[in-house]
């Protein structure tokens, strides 16, 4: 589940957000923030909000901290445990 989650994540990336990036310039073990991908705060925030609205729950703050945005190998594992806490 975890690498289509990954494929979901940069399908928004690419699709959703206002970047210039193409999905195959998207690798799942780079830096989200400026280092890497230079997704900007405002980026990240929409990126949030997409999430969210797409998997249908939210982020507590403890979560919305830099680490589980660290590349999109920690936050779909965040994602992952998200869907199966509110399934069961």
């Amino acid at each position: 589940m975890n690498k289509n989650l990954k494929d979901q994540l940069k399908q928004i990336i690419s699709e959703e957000l206002d970047v210039n990036l193409k999905l195959n310039e998207i690798s799942e073990d780079i830096s989200l923030f400026e280092d890497g991908l230079g997704l900007d705060s405002v980026a990240i925030v929409e990126f949030i909000c997409l999430i969210e609205d797409r998997y249908r729950f939210q982020f507590s703050d403890e979560e919305l901290a830099m680490g589980p945005f660290k590349n999109l190998i920690t936050l779909s594992e965040l994602i992952a445990k998200k869907i199966t806490t509110d399934i069961s």
